[in-house]
């Protein structure tokens, strides 16, 4: 099992062929993080595109993620074995629950994925969308992996990450660049300028600079490979202040209609 890489590949929304190529040319450039879910509907897609890539599974890094009603209605145990059969790549190197879920309690759905990672499905298991409170609530049961949480320059995370490093925990960036919103921005395209970079590189650059892994997609080859070149950009304490301050007023993208939890921010 390799350690959790700097940046991974996303796979919403892809579906069927389309998935299946896009994971094979991530994996082809370099790509060694695939990040997936029950949810997107396409984990047999990612496998196919794992098998097609004909890596070793020592040098994959895999991600996949249980809806929160399963731990409610007692199927996620069943979800997380369909889940890995699913693949094809066996256990995979980290399972998260999705959202949490505010009618069971974190204990409960701690022991679901601690009883999955017994049985053989999962090397290690965290969370996703967990504010603060229940990130740490979760760290005081086991040992959390990750927390997948949405994180972009927009946003003001300072308070999760803060708590997320005190409690050792690494934290996943989902829409790490806000559905494009980051690379539009007047002050990180000034700063792509002056490293003649892209501006999506500067904005995953920021991510990976605040020790937080970036999970990107992108269904064209060209723009998978600038991403993972974001890996080789270095910037500058002030170039960092500067895209800090972005986040002023703090902008989320990723809501739902329940079971939002009670942000940090």
């Amino acid at each position: 099992m390799v350690q959790m890489q700097k940046i991974g590949l996303g796979t919403w929304p892809l579906k069927d062929s389309l998935c299946r190529e896009v994971v094979a040319t991530a994996l082809e450039l370099g790509y060694r993080h695939i990040d997936t879910a029950q949810m997107y509907a396409n984990e047999a897609a990612v496998g196919q595109g794992i098998a097609d890539a004909g890596l070793e599974r020592d040098a994959l890094f895999v991600v996949t993620k249980i809806w929160p009603s399963s731990f409610e209605d007692g199927t996620a145990l069943e979800r997380a074995r369909a889940s890995i059969a699913a693949l094809g790549v066996g256990a995979v190197d980290q399972l998260l629950v999705h959202w949490p879920n505010p009618r069971l309690k974190v204990a409960q759905i701690i022991e679901t994925l601690q009883a999955a990672r017994d049985e053989g499905l999962a090397h290690s298991i965290g969370v996703s969308n967990f504010p603060s409170a229940l990130m740490a609530e979760a760290a005081a049961l086991d040992t959390i992996a990750t927390n997948q949480v949405e994180f972009h320059a927009l946003l003001d995370q300072r308070k999760l990450l803060a708590v997320a490093n005190d409690l050792g925990i690494r934290l996943t960036a989902y829409m790490p660049i806000a559905r494009g919103k980051v690379p539009e921005h007047p002050v990180v395209q000034d700063i792509a300028a002056a490293h003649s970079a892209q501006p999506a590189q500067v904005a995953l650059a920021w991510v990976m600079a605040k020790g937080v892994t970036p999970i990107c997609m992108s269904t064209k080859r060209a723009n998978l490979a600038s991403n993972l070149g974001a890996c080789d950009l270095a910037l500058s304490p002030d170039e960092i202040a500067r895209i800090d301050a972005l986040s002023s007023p703090s902008q989320r993208f990723c809501e739902r209609d329940r079971d939002n939890p009670d942000w940090d921010n």
